[in-house]
């Protein structure tokens, strides 16, 4: 396959997400039946190297989804959306024994995912890659707080949810590798729950005083929480795995200060003596070590150690005695622990006990040990520092025990029983943690207690693209609940912006936005992302602001709120019942920004993630000037090496005073056209507004750029032909008198070039273009006569033969603004056109919910117009040499 002359499509969406969270991976524009490998990487804090790959056979569109489509071979086989990351292993000649555990949660996990021609099986570094992207998997979503803990001798991290509470709380213990281990609690917390994830075996204190702690060190946690401001001190749960869990059936039963609301068991045990200490749960283990198994490969099976379940009542806990619901997660093949058996023996107590309605036990067949949070890379076996107890006439000691543990489990089968578990375990959490309280306490009449009942407020995705669409969803409020739903976003000019809508809870207690409608606020009606593009500037703000990212490397932080009843005002005075923080990126992982200043040019480069080559396109905007770089990082995101363009008020112009001349938007054409990492036979021309009509001109009378295609927003071809940016800048000040200003001084432009001439030296000859052109208009620009240009436009090239080349976007109450989706509506704004002093308040036109919809349609066709022509072309694909299927 040549790779200068074609282009592979790979999207993965989203490209930001929680661990949890699954992603669609999408390859495009392949030979139909072509083989192909997808692969993933990722470079562990340890430095360690894991890779997964699968083997696909493209169908007849040219496409692999990965999500619908099976795998033939590769580290998995058959559908398996997350394969390549539960199938992740370390790259051959790894040290022996890895297992891939998150340190940092304030950082995310960065894959690669890559595609290869042909099936391959090994020596990826090697290979020549197709194409690439970096997807970023969070613990943390954004807004979660981590708070070191050593207040009472302890060695923890508290992890906050967003917003101020109070929240139900969750004390979190691993096994006996000891260390402080984060990642679940700050995944918990991504989720609404306060966690606290609590090292208890290698603690600060044990390692200064060689002692175990004691049982009181639990309850020195759970009062932390208990009395913690942002805490509901009655719905606390505990959450333990293998000796954790051990830790964790004893303090739930016997414990006189722990009042749990719930109690979680991963992989664990109550074979252990009736409320003893960690220290005596410690030597009981010491006690059965002679039944331990080694493997031909010399991996330890401690699977045998509580074994065979004591029928002697003082050597386990009496989970008949338990007060609150139990909830046993167990694979069926753990080599580690006897966790099936001992499920089945606590199964058996609670039945006899009359408490068994309090157990649910989640079983899974093949499944090994270690069941972590979904799509955790499975391992079956891997070294273990373990801690281990001896001692003797009342001295204890700890040891540290280095050697390989066999965890067990299938990796397809455990991979299952990981993402069913950790699903079934956050509704069981949400149902004990945040319903169930006080039934009947709270009613639509009367006000909810904050202490009493807790609010699940969930958005997802979290972190995401600004067009990507996420999900409001509010839980475990009343029946018919009135509430208010408000977003709010402080942008980089220092200035405030809001939005809310008025919403009643269901019958279940829930209101999803993306379903529901709003009754009032900002906007009206069921609108998904109304709570974006309907943001207006707070109350008593300075008039004329427009929302305009400047640092693109950055997200929108947009705070997501719920309050009581219906608000229409004074939100920042109000206490919300919930809140979290989502982040709205223009820039993907992995895309670079290269500032360009060659051939005198002011502009950015905006490098989609990989080695390329990409297609490329010249992004222009309008007449206020200045580097706006976001629409050009945000096609970057979605494959498209986007070069944005200052041609107002570039470096070259603020010393010499001179516009640039047509030569100017040549050479930016050039540095895309001889970039190592752009298809110099592929590159469009974007523009909006004034934008629109230097690419109109560059498209038809240019003898040096050759675009593939060219898309014009809100623009017009009216100006002298054989003139340059200076003579379309004076033609538009000839014509000054024609502008208007309405009752609220806002100023109306769209007849400066009104009539459309008939004069063919006053417009530009779209009959000679050779390639696509989609115009966008809204029908009520106030600011550009687009619409008409645009009817004109289809006239000329309807004469000239071209009319196949054409399309065009046009929207009933859409205005002249019409940008990347979500991006609040400004009817008017602030306006300082980049050759006049004085700044006005310019009227851009269009009706708030029209134009929002203008956009989201806009864009969506704008990026398959792309698409089509500057990866799609018939001829090259017939020339390409994939290895195909038989």
């Amino acid at each position: 396959m040549d790779r200068k002359k074609c282009c592979v499509k790979l999207s993965v969406q989203p490209s930001r997400g929680l661990v949890d969270e699954k992603f669609v991976i999408l390859v495009q524009n392949v030979p139909p039946g072509s083989q192909m490998t997808v692969h993933a990487s990722y470079k562990c804090e340890d430095g360690h190297s894991w890779e997964a790959f699968a083997h696909y056979n493209a169908n007849t569109a040219g496409t692999v989804n990965v999500s619908e489509d099976p795998s033939l071979g590769g580290t998995y086989s058959g559908v398996e959306p997350m394969g390549l990351l539960w199938s992740l292993r370390p790259v051959p000649g790894s040290k022996p024994g890895l297992r891939m555990r998150k340190v940092n949660v304030q950082t995310p996990m960065e894959v690669t995912i890559s595609v290869y021609q042909g099936h391959q099986t090994e020596g990826f570094v090697d290979q020549v890659l197709l194409a690439s992207v970096v997807v970023e998997r969070w613990y943390m979503a954004p807004g979660v707080r981590r708070i070191p803990i050593t207040e009472g001798g302890l060695t923890a991290t508290l992890f906050l949810p967003p917003g101020p509470g109070p929240f139900p709380g969750l004390l979190d213990l691993w096994g006996g590798g000891g260390k402080l281990v984060e990642y679940r609690a700050a995944l918990l917390a991504s989720h609404g729950i306060a966690s606290l994830a609590l090292d208890y075996l290698t603690a600060k204190i044990v390692m200064e005083t060689g002692k175990a702690v004691d049982n009181q060190y639990f309850e020195t946690a759970y009062r932390l929480l208990e009395q913690h401001p942002q805490i509901l001190a009655s719905r606390i749960a505990m959450l333990g795995l293998s000796l954790g869990a051990s830790v964790t059936l004893n303090m739930s039963v016997y414990s006189k200060v722990m009042k749990l609301r719930c109690v979680v068991c991963i992989s664990g045990s109550h074979v252990l003596p009736a409320n003893g200490s960690l220290e005596q749960i410690l030597t009981c283990m010491n006690n059965g070590a002679p039944k331990t198994r080694y493997t031909e490969e010399n991996q330890v099976i401690f699977h045998d150690v509580l074994l065979p379940i004591p029928t002697d009542p003082t050597l386990k806990v009496d989970v008949g005695r338990l007060r609150c619901p139990l909830l046993l997660v167990v694979g069926e093949d753990d080599q580690n622990w006897p966790a099936y058996e001992s499920a089945m023996d606590m199964k058996d107590m609670m039945e006899r006990a009359g408490n068994s309605y309090l157990l649910t036990v989640l079983s899974y067949p093949n499944a090994g040990h270690l069941i972590e949070p979904p799509y955790t890379p499975y391992t079956r076996a891997s070294a273990l520092r373990s801690v281990t107890a001896g001692g003797q006439k009342g001295r204890f000691t700890f040891r540290l025990g280095s050697f390989m543990a066999l965890w067990g489990g299938e990796p397809s089968a455990h991979s299952r029983a990981q993402e069913d578990a950790w699903r079934k375990m956050l509704v069981f959490l949400r149902e004990h943690l945040y319903g169930g309280a006080n039934p009947g306490a709270a009613s639509v009449s009367h006000l909810m207690d904050m202490n009493q009942c807790c609010v699940k407020l969930s958005v997802q995705p979290s972190r995401g693209l600004v067009d990507e669409k996420f999900i409001v969803l509010v839980q475990t409020v009343p029946p018919g609940f009135q509430l208010t739903i408000h977003a709010s976003h402080k942008c980089e000019d220092g200035h405030s912006w809001e939005a809310f809508a008025h919403y009643n809870a269901n019958a279940t207690g829930t209101v999803n936005v993306s379903e529901d409608p709003s009754l009032g606020g900002t906007y009206s009606g069921v609108e998904p992302m109304g709570l974006l593009w309907s943001l207006r500037p707070f109350p008593g703000s300075k008039p004329g602001l427009r929302i305009r990212k400047v640092n693109v490397q950055t997200p929108m932080e947009v705070t997501i709120s719920v309050y009581q009843g219906h608000k229409t005002e004074g939100f920042v005075d109000l206490l919300s019942l919930a809140s979290v923080v989502v982040e709205r990126w223009y820039m993907a992982p992995g895309v670079r920004r290269v500032p360009i200043t060659e051939g005198g040019l002011t502009a950015t480069l905006f490098l989609p993630p990989g080695p390329g080559p990409f297609p490329g396109l010249l992004d222009l905007w309008g007449g206020e000037g200045k580097l706006v770089e976001y629409r050009a990082a945000l096609l970057a995101s979605h494959g498209i090496a986007a070069l944005t363009l200052d041609y107002l008020t570039p470096k070259i112009t603020m010393e010499t005073g001179k516009i640039v001349d047509n030569q100017y938007f040549e050479t930016a054409y050039r540095v895309l056209e001889q970039h190592p990492q752009v298809l110099g036979s592929r590159i469009a021309m974007l523009g909006l507004s004034l934008g629109a009509s230097m690419t109109l001109k560059m498209a038809a009378y240019s003898q040096v750029v050759k675009l593939r295609c060219a898309v014009c927003i809100s623009g017009t071809h009216v100006q002298p032909t054989d003139g340059s940016l200076e003579h379309l800048l004076s033609f538009c000040r000839e014509n000054a008198g024609k502008t208007r200003v309405n009752e609220k001084n806002q100023v109306i432009y769209r007849d400066l070039l009104l009539p459309i001439p008939t004069n063919p030296t006053l417009k530009v000859d779209v009959g000679r273009l050779q390639r696509p052109l989609l115009l966008v208009v809204g029908e009520d620009d106030q600011n550009w006569p687009a619409y008409e240009s645009a009817m004109d436009m289809m006239n000329m090239m309807k004469q000239a033969g071209k009319s196949h080349l054409l399309t065009v976007l046009s929207y009933p109450n859409a205005g002249h603004l019409i940008e990347p989706p979500y991006t609040p509506h400004a009817r008017a704004s602030t306006f300082r056109s980049a050759n006049e002093r004085q700044e006005s308040m310019a009227l851009w036109g269009g009706e708030m919910a029209a134009h929002s919809r203008a956009q989201e349609d806009a864009w969506r066709k704008t990026l398959v117009f792309l698409r089509e022509n500057l990866y799609s072309d018939t001829d090259t694909l017939v020339q390409l040499h994939f290895p195909t299927c038989n």
